[in-house]
């Protein structure tokens, strides 16, 4: 009888990222076709001006996309980042108003990492569908944000705050200097750790994940954690933007951060998918829904595109595997 044991080498040495090479390489030609596509048709598309609110508008959808290609990987998901939004600028206004602005901004990601610790939980201990539990997830946290402030706007917040989402350090954008650190953390964590290595191999495979030795229960309690942290963070810099706190803030932002994922060559059952293609991902969604507003393209037409695109990335990922 043939020896079908695997070690943890074993798993990792095989886990399935070659298949993501094609994607990722052709979305640098999607960038150039958008680009030229969109200067042609309003030659401000590429002014220094503009640039710069691309730059601001992807750093934020370059955060959620890294919290959400975590538990993809493990071949879940979260669909709670969007209400998680809502909830935690609720927090986070709160907790500044109350006891000052770092206090806030701590309250903010240790909030998103509470979320993320509930929803890894549930999907690790008992196995529940993570779509089902996120779903879930989502109703309750934009519910719990409505039901604090009465759906009411908390506003008030010190002019220190707004620094975080508009201010600039050394010319720079505040945001894209977090999403910078962001994706750098992350892809140290996916590259260089064994935390990303198992997530691979949970995604690849998860019982003979199990039966190597992995505590795939853990790992998929941490994905989902980190995933948190990031959503909670990205909710903090959005509502330093607004300078407030919205209930219904980062509504449908699940479907970008998803949309970016699959776009970035990720796909939705897992084991494989590099970080560069979840920035490309972002910033060909950046890039669709900036042109688009200059060109006064109506946010219901890009809705419909941005659908669109989801289900060709799902079923051109299909078509590669078969």
């Amino acid at each position: 009888m043939a020896d079908t044991s695997m070690t943890k080498g074993d798993l990792i040495s095989n886990r399935r990222t070659p298949k993501s090479v094609p994607r990722v390489g052709m979305l640098p030609i999607v960038l150039v076709v958008l680009t030229a596509f969109f200067t042609l048709l309003q030659p401000r598309f590429m002014s220094i001006g503009n640039l710069v609110i691309v730059a601001r508008q992807v750093s934020f959808l370059v955060i959620v996309a890294c919290a959400e290609m975590i538990p993809i990987l493990t071949g879940g998901i979260d669909l709670s980042v969007g209400s998680t939004a809502g909830l935690i600028s609720v927090v986070t206004a709160i907790a500044t108003l109350r006891f000052g602005l770092v206090a806030g901004c701590i309250a903010g990601v240790l909030g998103g990492a509470l979320i993320g610790l509930i929803n890894g939980s549930i999907i690790g201990k008992f196995r529940v569908a993570p779509f089902i539990v996120t779903l879930g997830t989502l109703s309750m946290a934009r519910g719990l944000a409505l039901t604090i402030t009465d759906g009411q706007t908390v506003y008030g917040l010190p002019p220190s705050f707004r620094v975080l989402g508009s201010g600039y350090v050394l010319g720079i954008p505040v945001p894209i200097i977090v999403a910078l650190a962001v994706v750098i953390i992350t892809w140290i964590l996916l590259d260089r750790t064994r935390f990303g290595r198992y997530l691979y191999a949970i995604g690849g495979n998860a019982e003979a994940a199990r039966l190597s030795g992995i505590n795939v229960t853990g790992y998929i309690i941490l994905a989902y954690v980190y995933c948190g942290c990031l959503a909670g963070l990205n909710a903090v810099l959005l509502a330093s933007r607004v300078n407030s706190g919205q209930p219904n803030l980062g509504s449908g932002l699940e479907l970008d951060a998803v949309a970016a994922v699959v776009i970035g060559g990720v796909p939705l059952s897992g084991g494989q998918g590099k970080l560069r293609g979840i920035l490309m991902g972002s910033l060909i969604l950046g890039m669709l829904s900036n042109g688009c507003d200059l060109l006064n393209v109506s946010s219901f037409i890009q809705m419909i595109v941005i659908g669109a695109i989801i289900v060709l990335a799902v079923l051109a990922d299909k078509y590669r595997r078969s």
